[in-house]
């Protein structure tokens, strides 16, 4: 008989917490769920007791989130499947460290990814820390108003407010700053795109092309619209985006 996976569920919600139980028991007989808790400290405690090999990770919690918990760890001994609502930022700060993550109300077909994902690594003996540690990086430096610029080999921190664009260039985007700084980063625009939330100053203004609108000595109202930088690039806005474009240096 094949061994079964040991898990733990934690979501301050009982709805949710009792959906999440219900699918699992119901569909995955692989996993044997040993455990639940509603907050940070109380899981703390169960997963120290327990031991499980995989848990379910609700982000947002009153008082502290799902991050605040993994930073308990030194070293992350099991695996992670994050679950929550619609927040843009930390979905892609998920997907960005490459970990599994699951949208409320969680569908069925998309926990039986999550779940034989998590069976591969755990059969494998795969080490998920390094994406843990990138994962509680990106958001500590997001509140800190600073973004990972990720190249072949290395990580720099660089602050938000120092970006003057961002321009795509095939599968790497080239990253202009203050000082005349020079970043490649193996990132894609669309990744920065989804990073940016709409209330940044940044926007998408061609299809190769994202510029910090804090950085904007002089722009035109006409057709061509044209976007003069503080570093002396020049820039013009696609006439498909002007509209938002335009929308955005108004606020």
């Amino acid at each position: 008989m094949e061994n079964k996976i040991t898990a733990v569920i934690i979501d301050d919600e009982t709805k949710s917490r009792f959906v999440l139980h219900t699918l699992i028991t119901q569909n995955f007989p692989e996993i044997q769920l040993i455990g639940e808790a509603s907050n940070v400290d109380e899981a703390y405690k169960l997963l120290v007791e327990v031991k499980p090999q995989l848990i379910f990770l609700d982000i947002q919690m009153p008082k502290s989130d799902g991050f605040t918990l993994l930073k308990h760890f030194e070293k992350v001994p099991f695996e992670v499947v994050f679950v929550t609502s619609f927040d843009q930022y930390a979905i892609w700060a998920i997907k960005f460290s490459a970990l599994d993550y699951l949208l409320k109300p969680v569908e069925i077909s998309d926990l039986g990814q999550a779940i034989e994902k998590a069976k591969e690594s755990i059969s494998l003996k795969r080490n998920n820390q390094s994406q843990i540690v990138n994962l509680l990086r990106t958001i500590e430096d997001s509140e800190n108003q600073r973004i990972s610029i990720h190249s072949a080999d290395s990580v720099i921190m660089i602050e938000e407010k120092s970006i003057i664009s961002i321009m795509s260039d095939g599968n790497y985007c080239t990253i202009r700053t203050d000082n005349n700084d020079r970043f490649i980063s193996t990132r894609r625009l669309i990744d920065f795109e989804e990073y940016f939330d709409e209330n940044s100053s940044f926007v998408r203004i061609t299809r190769r092309h994202i510029i910090n609108t804090t950085k904007i000595i002089k722009y035109s109202k006409g057709e061509p619209c044209i976007i003069e930088m503080t570093n002396d690039e020049v820039f013009e806005v696609s006439r498909r985006r002007k509209t938002e474009v335009l929308n955005k240096l108004k606020k």
